[in-house]
């Protein structure tokens, strides 16, 4: 019974070819999110992690990863949609496609996508309800359905067509609501004790602020001078500062923003009252940021000579170094052969793969910028190359280490913030837990249970927003201003109450006679019992009523 030879059908036979030249076209012919050579990884750097849903951040390993069966899918599925339309996140898609895995292992017991029927998706989206709720389930829906119509306009299922709908609709936030049914205003807006108090760090002289705090609150007074996201801020350009005359004559200051989701490069001006406080944050940063754009700079204009910074010694670059001379190539400002012997063999210059040996003699300054140079990342000098920023023109930039007061610098390699390492420091209690002070903690800011003060990054731009509509500002200026493509998209961050929209009303003091008031017609009616009237069909209006037979014709 061995040759035995089952018989497939040809719309069969064509979705199992069609799965595997696209399969083969995303991998070897589509070049988007990851080399090839890096297809067979879990985790693409910085855009996705092929796990399966419910496993928590952690280190992946082939248990927690996707089925084999789906994992090539999902792989290309992701990169074509990259190629079509590049985006920054992937979790609302990568979050449908962990539902559509689970749900094929479970209706069908396989992860080949071509076996999908309408009830794998029904079952997804049962599935995503174990997780997801509210608008985030809607969306998980929609991408789901965005995925069933991909596989039938490809001709990827062998059942031909899947008729599948979405039916979780997503909820559109009211405006005005009483603040008791406004339940998302607390969360959304900035506790007004912790906004208080990062205000008042900020306001501190240079010399009692550490360069974190620093780094800290002008990040976050930047988030307070106009509507914008903590990646935005974290991409600006060193040069981002601009200042033109208005049709009036009016000097305004603004900043060059490049505006996520679609919105592109814009010019965010700033009010009056904030230009102090923005002006002030980014001459901090400036600062904080000098050293490693600094060096970045002469990375591109010296790529083959070594950084003459202050402490490099001045010998050959071919010349063999001693152990001290190495601590000062690399900035370290140590004199003792001891200390510097011991700060070597802790030093890596490939990522943590191999330690330098602490022995004189070992490497003049060509051989250490070699391995310096072959430690940066592939995109250098790109900073951001989709919003056109060099490291060395990036005003957030900053060296490793650099905000660690019981370690030096690595002045010779480059840190790129992240909203994480951001985040850390003005709303992670979880690490309090573990001995981390955040920036209010470090300040003495606790709240009435003794934990340190938090706050969150979109707070600001809802706050913004809210005061704003409070205002009454334009809704089409509200979305410029706050870099958005969609002017509907401004309901979602207008919490002004109903109270405060009543307050509002009760100081312009109108008259009577200022209110619109509908006046009715008058007439000469009767009051007329229709009961009475033994019609069937009466039409009645403000001028009387009319009645019709419609028996006879």
């Amino acid at each position: 019974m061995n040759n035995i030879i089952l018989f497939k059908s040809k719309k069969q036979l064509t979705a199992e070819n069609n799965y595997n030249k696209f399969i083969n076209f995303c991998r070897y012919q589509l070049s988007g999110l990851t080399q090839t050579q890096d297809w067979e990884q879990y985790v693409w750097k910085g855009y996705v992690t092929f796990r399966k849903i419910g496993v928590r951040h952690k280190a992946l390993n082939s248990k927690d990863a996707m089925h084999e069966d789906f994992l090539d899918f999902a792989k290309a599925y992701i990169r074509y949609q990259h190629s079509l339309k590049p985006l920054k996140n992937y979790g609302a898609t990568m979050m449908a496609l962990r539902c559509l895995e689970q749900a094929l292992l479970q209706v069908l017991n396989s992860g080949l996508i071509y076996n999908v029927t309408a009830v794998v998706f029904d079952e997804a989206m049962q599935i995503g309800s174990k997780y997801f709720e509210g608008n985030v389930l809607a969306q998980c829906g929609i991408q789901l359905e965005k995925i069933s119509k991909f596989l039938c306009e490809h001709n990827l299922v062998k059942s031909g067509f899947i008729s599948w709908k979405n039916h979780v609709k997503q909820k559109v936030k009211n405006n005005y609501l009483p603040e008791i049914e406004d339940y998302h205003r607390n969360d959304k807006l900035p506790d007004e004790a912790a906004l208080l108090a990062i205000a008042d760090i900020f306001s501190k002289n240079d010399e009692l602020l550490s360069p974190r705090d620093k780094f800290t609150s002008a990040v976050f007074a930047l988030l307070l001078c106009c509507p914008c996201r903590i990646s935005e801020i974290l991409a600006l350009p060193a040069d981002c500062e601009i200042t033109q005359k208005d049709d009036k004559g009016i000097e305004r200051y603004g900043l060059r923003f490049y505006s996520v989701k679609g919105y592109g490069p814009n010019i965010k001006w700033i009010p009056q009252v904030m230009i102090p406080v923005a002006k002030k944050a980014i001459r901090r940063l400036l600062s904080l940021s000098q050293n490693a754009r600094a060096f970045a700079q002469w990375c591109e204009k010296y790529p083959d000579k070594f950084y003459q910074h202050e402490l490099c010694p001045k010998v050959d670059e071919k010349s063999k170094l001693t152990v001290i001379q190495v601590c000062h190539a690399l900035g370290y400002p140590l004199h003792d052969h001891k200390s510097c012997v011991l700060k070597i063999k802790k030093t890596s210059l490939d990522g943590g793969k191999s330690f330098l040996n602490a022995n004189d003699y070992n490497y003049s300054l060509s051989e250490l910028w070699e391995m310096i140079i072959s430690g940066f990342s592939k995109d250098f000098p790109w900073y951001d190359e989709e919003k056109s920023i060099r490291f060395g023109n990036a005003l957030c930039l900053l060296n490793p280490r650099q905000f660690t007061l019981s370690q030096m610098i690595d002045i010779y390699s480059f840190h790129k913030p992240t909203k994480g390492f951001f985040f850390n420091d003005i709303q992670n209690k979880k690490r309090h837990e573990h001995g981390f002070k955040n920036i209010f903690a470090r300040h003495g800011y606790y709240d009435i249970e003794g934990q340190p003060l938090l706050i969150r990054s979109h707070q600001p731009r809802h706050l913004l927003n809210t005061i704003a509509h409070y205002g009454e500002m334009s809704e089409l200026d509200i979305a410029k201003w706050s870099g958005r493509v969609n002017v509907n998209q401004n309901r979602v961050y207008n919490h002004v109450s109903e109270e405060d929209m009543l307050d509002k009303i009760k100081t312009i003091k109108l008259s009577m006679k200022n209110y619109c008031q509908r006046k009715s017609i008058p007439t000469n009616e009767l009051t007329v019992d229709f009961d009475n009237l033994n019609q069937g069909a009466i039409h009645l209006t403000e001028f009387g009523y009319c009645v019709h037979n419609y028996l006879v014709r």
